[in-house]
C-alpha cells in the first residue's frame, strides 16, 4: 500500500513541475525581452518614464520575473498568476 501512494504523490508532484514548465515557456514566448527604451515607447502616453520603470522593477522583483520580460501589458492576474 505504501509503495502505492509514494507513487502517487511523486506522480502527482511530477504533474505540477511539468505544468510549471509548461507555463514558464508559454509566458517567455508570450513576453520576450525589451529595452527599457521599448518598455517605455509601449506604454501610455504621458506616462513619468522614472516611475514606469520604477514599477517595472518592482513587478520583476515581487514576481520573481525576469526584468527584461516584464511589458507594460503584462497582467497581473493573466500573466503573472497574482490572486
Amino acid at each position: 500500500m505504501l509503495p502505492a501512494v509514494i507513487c502517487l504523490i511523486a506522480c502527482v508532484v511530477l504533474m505540477v513541475v511539468v505544468s510549471a514548465r509548461r507555463a514558464r515557456a508559454a509566458f517567455e514566448r508570450r513576453f520576450p525581452p525589451i529595452s527599457d527604451g521599448e518598455f517605455v515607447m509601449r506604454c501610455s502616453p504621458n506616462v513619468d518614464p522614472k516611475i514606469a520603470l520604477k514599477v517595472r522593477q518592482i513587478v520583476a522583483e515581487h514576481f520573481a520575473v525576469e526584468y527584461e520580460r516584464v511589458h507594460p501589458s503584462t497582467g497581473f492576474v493573466t500573466d503573472l498568476g497574482a490572486d
